[in-house]
Parts: C-alpha cells; structure tokens; sequence
C-alpha cells in the first residue's frame, strides 16, 4: 500500500494498488503473463499482502517467493 517515491511515503488505494500489482506480474512474468487481465487474477488472495503495506513488487516477490 505504501511506495517510495524519492523519499516520500505515498499511500496507493486497493484499486491503485492492484493495477500496480498487474503492471508488476505483466513485466516481470511478461513470457506467460504478458495478457493477463484484471479478472484473471484471485484478488482476495493477494489483499493481505495490500494490508500488510507490501508494496505491489513486494507482493509480486512474496506470492512468487523471490523475497528470500
């Protein structure tokens, strides 16, 4: 929910932070998840990490356990 932005704290919506969460996914998985939709994605799974202030790449990191 929170990002960085030169030093700042700015402070995405849910939907902000799900359109975020699709440009990650699309860019960093673009060779099989290049099209995905908004509605192809589980969204009830991925609010935790939204409430937990995880950051939409920081959530992509965690759901595909590249955080370790």
């Amino acid at each position: 929910m929170n990002s960085m932005i030169a030093g700042e704290i700015t402070v995405l919506s849910w939907a902000q932070w799900q359109f975020a969460v699709l440009a990650v996914l699309r860019a960093d998985f673009a060779e099989v998840l290049q099209f995905i939709g908004f509605d192809e994605v589980d969204w009830d799974s991925w609010k935790s990490f939204y409430i937990e202030g995880r950051t939409p790449a920081a959530a992509v990191d965690r759901a595909f356990e590249r955080d370790f």
